[in-house]
């Protein structure tokens, strides 16, 4: 089942050179998302489960720019055991600046463990055909330590961990490029950040290609991913 909903860029929204951030992008695909997920979840006692996001594929087909109408369609494609699939499109007058593919857990946050998707949850999602195939790429672990990135109490979300959409932004600072240079991005986020005041932050570039990590202290990944650019 398809959902759409519109924005306009605004400043609030934009880098330094008047394109989305990263950070905003996925802010507003969660948002239709989580739309969504109120309308059909409606009969369906959620009260002890939560969503939660376990990778991001997003692809830039387009620069999305300030000022700019754009409409976002998700499309929750099928679940599968403990994993749910979205798949996105962003669109401005007819055309496709950026896709992206979500996966999600379910979380009982009383056990504070994920557990299989109900089958009334699922029914209630449906399935679709997915319209994003994501790149198959190898992630490395030989990654240099980069530097120590300070984290502040406006990064938190209601949950008093860092909010998954600023993990964007802490990888900017960790690779040292622009929203305007990625051409996709796969994100996996592995453990929350709670309770800290700073990540360690891990990469190695080759050519077009960036693979990083967030790590905490004791070596446990909080994130990992690889970014393609077009610089």
């Amino acid at each position: 089942m398809k959902f759409k909903k519109k924005f306009k860029i605004g400043r609030m929204h934009v880098d330094p050179f008047n394109y989305i951030s990263m950070r905003y992008l996925v802010a507003l695909m969660n948002e239709v998302a989580f739309d969504q997920a109120e309308i059909l979840e409606k009969d369906i006692d959620m009260k002890n489960l939560r969503w939660i996001i376990y990778s991001w594929d997003i692809q830039i087909e387009n620069n999305i720019r300030l000022g700019e109408e754009i409409e976002i369609t998700t499309i929750p494609t099928h679940m599968d055991k403990f994993y749910a699939y979205r798949d996105f499109i962003v669109e401005s007058r007819g055309n496709i600046l950026a896709r992206a593919k979500a996966t999600f857990l379910l979380m009982d946050i009383t056990r504070l463990r994920p557990i299989k998707i109900p089958q009334n949850l699922s029914l209630a999602y449906g399935k679709e055909n997915p319209i994003f195939d994501i790149y198959d790429m190898e992630i490395r672990n030989d990654l240099a330590f980069i530097k120590d990135i300070q984290l502040r109490r406006a990064d938190l979300d209601n949950n008093f961990h860092i909010n998954n959409a600023v993990y964007f932004d802490l990888i900017k600072e960790t690779v040292d490029i622009y929203d305007k240079d990625i051409s996709y991005i796969k994100l996996i986020y592995r453990n929350e950040i709670r309770d800290k005041k700073q990540v360690q932050a891990f990469a190695r570039r080759e050519d077009k290609s960036i693979d990083f990590a967030l790590r905490g202290e004791d070596g446990r990944d909080y994130c990992l991913g690889k970014i393609k650019t077009n610089v």
